[in-house]
Parts: structure tokens; sequence; C-alpha cells
């Protein structure tokens, strides 16, 4: 059989004079409760029956020992007493101590975390004390219809705390949901700034330098074969691609040492930033198959960059993974859309990728990051691998 959860409960008693769930002090309720006690002591119902005397005494020590105990079963079970002993002094007449039933009352109803069984044993149980008791002791109906009137004046009071407590208690649950939800967006706030300095630092080592040494095989094969001027040309070509990493890295590094600092921004992306890449890969001894205009005129900078991505990344795999296949580039637009597909003969072996294809998941990031509708996807399509990219533009 599985136990109910119970409520967590203070580890330590209330200290004497301190707050109690409430909020008001123990110490000021019993010294009213005690000072109305005394005073009610002296009046002729206590004085002519003992047994009126002794409940009083043993009404106050009862609210001397609520003071001193910590918030739960065993403190309300004491409120009930007490207000219950108050009810029928207060009935015996001795009214003074009716300030005992109000007390508990206001306590017991103002708290929002009791349950209503001790609320309503409080105020119909001590209700019907009170009038049992007063009819005993023939109270005249003035009197009884005063306490009845004090006692519901406590309901009241004890009710309206009830309301304002339960609305601080949710003004400060929005304030820690609010709290937490700062959080969570500071959280994402920085997950997405290191996974685009993730995609950046992917970009200047699988590309770039991937790039850097196939240009340097390729001088190297051109030395040996006596081919110096061709090797000085891709000794610049290699030069350049370097300094272009080398630029890619520091803005990366800049990003990742302080964020919330703004860095140098990218340079802008031209034109013919497509057709670059394409000769691009010519020139590395790729053989290509353009299908429409890969020219990106008119399309702006967020776009621009994200397409430019995805070719380089399909581009390097093609490379890596089928480096003597032919590639085949297909470029279609419309006024607002504009669709890049990238497809090579996907190998019978798959080449192990010391990337982990964080590069195709870093692509796909970059298109959903414009969050316009516009996405990119990559995978095996019969034997042929497709990197299809749609823009969409405004």
């Amino acid at each position: 059989m599985t136990d109910r959860p119970r409520t967590a409960r203070p580890s330590r008693a209330v200290p004497f004079g301190a707050p109690d769930p409430t909020g008001t002090r123990s110490w000021v309720v019993l010294v009213i409760i005690a000072a109305l006690g005394l005073s009610a002591l002296q009046t002729r119902a206590a004085v002519e029956h003992p047994p009126v005397l002794v409940l009083a005494v043993a009404s106050l020590l009862l609210w001397l020992a609520w003071t001193v105990l910590q918030p739960g079963r065993l403190r309300s079970a004491l409120i009930v007493v007490c207000a219950a002993a108050s009810a029928i002094c207060a009935g015996l007449g001795v009214p003074q101590l009716v300030a005992g039933l109000v007390a508990g009352s206001v306590l017991l109803i103002g708290d929002p975390r009791q349950r209503l069984v001790p609320v309503v044993a409080l105020t119909g149980g001590g209700t019907a004390l009170l009038l049992v008791a007063g009819a005993l002791a023939r109270l005249t109906a003035t009197a009884l219809l005063i306490d009845l009137g004090v006692l519901a004046f406590g309901v009241l009071i004890g009710v309206s705390r009830r309301y304002r407590v339960k609305a601080v208690e949710q003004q400060e649950a929005l304030r820690e949901a609010a709290r937490t939800a700062e959080q969570d967006a500071a959280r994402n706030r920085l997950l997405e700034d290191r996974a685009a300095v993730a995609r950046d630092i992917h970009d200047v080592l699988a590309h770039g330098l991937g790039g850097l040494v196939l240009q340097l095989d390729a001088i190297e094969a051109l030395l040996e074969r006596g081919r110096v001027d061709e090797a000085a040309v891709r000794a610049g070509a290699a030069r350049s691609l370097a300094a272009e990493g080398l630029a890619d890295a520091r803005r990366a590094v800049a990003a990742l040492r302080d964020p919330a600092r703004e860095t140098e921004p990218a340079p802008a992306v031209p034109d013919e930033a497509l057709d670059d890449l394409l000769a691009a890969h010519r020139s590395l001894g790729g053989e290509l198959e353009v299908v429409g205009d890969a020219a990106l005129t008119g399309v702006d900078q967020p776009h621009r960059q994200a397409l430019l991505r995805a070719l380089q990344e399909a581009l390097t795999n093609a490379r890596r993974h089928a480096p003597a296949a032919p590639v085949r580039v297909v470029v279609e637009r419309d006024p607002r859309v504009l669709l890049l597909r990238v497809e090579n003969p996907a190998p019978e072996t798959p080449v192990p990728s010391p990337g982990g294809g964080h590069g195709l998941v870093g692509m796909a990031e970059r298109f959903t990051a414009l969050d316009d509708g516009s996405a990119a996807t990559a995978g095996r399509r019969a034997d042929r691998f497709v990197v299809e990219a749609r823009a969409v533009l405004a």
C-alpha cells in the first residue's frame, strides 16, 4: 500500500513570540487572552462554580502550550480544544473568554494551509458549545447574541486573512515562475550562442582546413612534377583560404570568451558567393553540373549566409566521401522561395567521418534560426546523397 505524501513541516519548534503561519505573533494572542482570562477569574460565575474556574485556567494553559508547538496537526487540534474550552466558559457566564474562541477562529481560518475539518469543528462546534452552555447557565438572549456577533466578526477576519495570504502566495508563485522563465530563457540563449560558436568552429575546421589540406596536396603534386608556376598559384589560393579561416576562428573565439560583447560582424556575402564556391570546388579537381542560376541577387544577408554554408557543407562532404564522383547542383527560385539541392553518388561503404555529422546538424540549425519556415535536410535517397536547402525570402 502506497503511503500518502505528507506536508513538509519545520524541523524546529516555533520559538515563543515568533510569527506563526498566519503572520500573527503568538505572544500577542496569548497576552490578550491571558489578560481577559485573569479578569474573568474574578467574575461571579468563576467564584461560585469551581468547575468553571478550573476550565478557565485549563484554557489559559492550553493557549500557553499552543505558543511553543510547531505548526502541524497537534497545534491545530490544540487551537480547537482551546476554543472549545473558551466557548464553554463564555456560555457559563465568563463572557471575556469568548476572546479565546474568536482568536482560534482568526488563527485557524486565516491559515490557508488548514483543511476544512478543523475549521468546521472550531466554528460550528464552538458555536454549538456556546449555545448549549449558555442555555444551561440561562444566559440572556442579548448576551448570547453579543457573543455570537463577536464570533462572527472573528470568522470574517479569518476569512479575509485567508484570502490575503492566498493572494500573497499566488503573487510569490508568479514571481518565482517569472524568475524560472527568465533563467530558462537565459539558459536557452546561452545554448543558442554555444551552438552558433560550434557551427563557426566547425566551418573553420572542416571547410577551411579541409580545403587547405587539398590545396597543399595539390601544391606538393605540382612541385614533384616541376610545375612551379601552377604551384605558386595554388599557394596563393591556400594563403587566402588560411587568412579567411583565421578571421573566422578569431570571431568564434571572441564570441566564446564573451558572448555578451559585440564582436566584429561577419563580412557581407557577395552575390557571386555561390559561383565562387563552385569555382573553388572545380579548382580542387571536382566535377560539377550546375542547373539553374546560382546568383544570389536580391537575397538578404541572413539567407545568403545560410545558403552559402549549405553549399559549402555539401561540397565538402562530396569531396570527403565521394572524391571522384560528379556533383550536381540545382538552384530553383521564385519570388518567395529559393531551393538549393546538391546531389552526389552515395558510396556503397560509408566513409568514417571525424566530424560526426555536426556540419549537417549545424546547417539545419542555421535555417531553423531564421524562423521564417526556411529549412535544410540531408540524407541518402536511393543511391545518391542529397542536401536540400529551402530559403523563404521576404
